[in-house]
């Protein structure tokens, strides 16, 4: 089962984490790039920026405590992570 989390703007959400990088850019509408992993039932969704994704490709895909430390996962509620993901997809108007 997710855990819930209490958002200031949401209320009471299923939890999910973003690297620092994707957490910071929610403000500003940066993009950073959205990678994620296939959501499993009982897990948590995760995702992860440009930046980080290149860290893992650079270091033989092996998620350990460096990639960690690097990412600074951050808890987000649900509709925080699927705001991150629309930034990080909506096409830019001309």
């Amino acid at each position: 089962m997710i855990e819930k989390v209490i958002c200031e703007q949401h209320g009471s959400k299923d939890m999910s984490f973003t690297c620092i990088h994707l957490a910071m850019a929610i403000d500003q509408k940066e993009k950073v790039g959205f990678f994620y992993s296939e959501a499993e039932e009982d897990l948590p969704q995760i995702a992860w920026c440009g930046s980080c994704e290149q860290w893992l490709l650079d270091n033989g895909e092996e998620w350990n405590e460096a990639f960690e430390t690097l990412a600074d996962f951050k808890i987000l509620c649900s509709d925080c992570y699927d705001e991150a993901k629309e930034i990080q997809f909506e096409t830019d108007k001309i």
